[in-house]
């Protein structure tokens, strides 16, 4: 039976190096584009903080936590903003956890005809832990009361842990009135990744991310039933790596500081396809901005992902906020 569970560690600890091969993603990137794209750190030069929140659920009683801060300022003297992010990820008697802390450096230039361009370099620190002596054995559940008991006869007291350095680099450009594009790349150096436990090396695989964002003003002359700042937003992301393909697409409807919005993403993944629905809203109230999104599964994988609600926060702390956030838009 011990050696069973040990040759059962090592199945999960290679599963463990291939999930970590792949990046976690977040479903609220119209509310956090620097996420995927650091440039967008740069979009009209804010001082602001923010923080969101993700919790998940499995069938099998396995719960995630996600948690994503960032705080980021602009040197007006220099032309340069500098971001600063957050990332942990934890699986709940999975014994998994990840954490990553980046700083990026976007430089700010004019170009002709009200175009702003914002090119990027991002590093960043990551740690990978599995810790296999939390994981749930069959012998320590209890199939009439659904408990879990603290004892195994089979406990594994390996643990992993991963560490390297991480650098991308991006570009983002917009205009003053409704349109923004952006591309970045990240791990460009391929960090590798490598476990005690199991002899294998593997490398993180470089991700390709292309983003597009359109506004348009639904209620320009004020004339329709709709408040008087009334717009769609829309913010779509294309995401490559390795054998994994994302696509993102948010829809925002934005009436004056109130928003709701849908959002579906698509992905492929070891020729599993997913496709996830999500809802959302928010409110902007002076310098504060709140909402949450749900998503969930709408196909044949529901086992293997799960729903999700995601909570965001976030401070808009930049001396002309009042200016920049009187009509709502994102460009004005």
């Amino acid at each position: 039976m011990r050696k069973a569970t040990y040759i059962y560690a090592l199945l999960i600890c290679l599963s463990a190096l291939k999930g970590f091969s792949q990046d976690r993603m977040i479903n609220n990137l119209d509310q956090a584009p620097q996420y995927i794209n650091p440039s967008y750190y740069g979009f009209k030069d804010p001082l602001k903080l923010g923080l969101m929140s993700e919790f998940t659920s499995s069938l099998y009683g396995n719960v995630s936590q996600h948690q994503y801060a960032y705080a980021t300022t602009f040197f007006e003297e220099y032309d340069f903003q500098l971001g600063l992010d957050y990332m942990s990820s934890k699986v709940v008697n999975g014994g998994y956890s990840n954490n990553k802390v980046n700083l990026s450096y976007i430089y700010k230039l004019q170009l002709e005809n009200d175009w702003l361009f914002y090119p990027g370099v991002t590093a960043g620190y990551v740690t990978n832990r599995y810790d296999y002596g939390e994981l749930v054995f069959s012998d320590q559940i209890d199939i009439l009361t659904g408990q879990v008991n603290t004892m195994t006869t089979d406990p594994v007291l390996a643990t992993d842990n991963i560490g390297y350095i991480d650098f991308g680099v991006s570009f983002m450009a917009h205009n003053d009135y409704n349109m923004s594009f952006g591309l970045a790349i990240k791990h460009i150096n391929k960090p590798k990744l490598t476990t005690e436990i199991y002899d294998s090396v593997l490398n993180l695989g470089m991700l390709f991310s292309g983003q597009f964002a359109y506004e348009v003003n639904l209620n320009r002359y004020q004339q329709s039933r709709l408040p008087d700042y009334s717009y769609l937003y829309l913010f779509n992301v294309v995401t490559k790596q390795a054998e994994t393909t994302r696509l993102d697409l948010h829809q925002n409807l934005v009436l004056s500081n109130l928003y709701i919005g849908l959002n579906e993403h698509i992905s492929s993944l070891d020729g599993l396809n997913i496709f996830k629905l999500g809802v959302a809203a928010g409110i902007k109230i002076q310098s504060f901005d709140i909402g949450f999104n749900y998503s969930f599964n709408m196909g044949n994988s529901t086992q293997a992902v799960p729903s999700s609600f995601e909570l965001f926060m976030a401070f808009d702390l930049s001396p002309f906020r009042i200016r920049n956030r009187k009509d709502f838009s994102r460009f004005y």
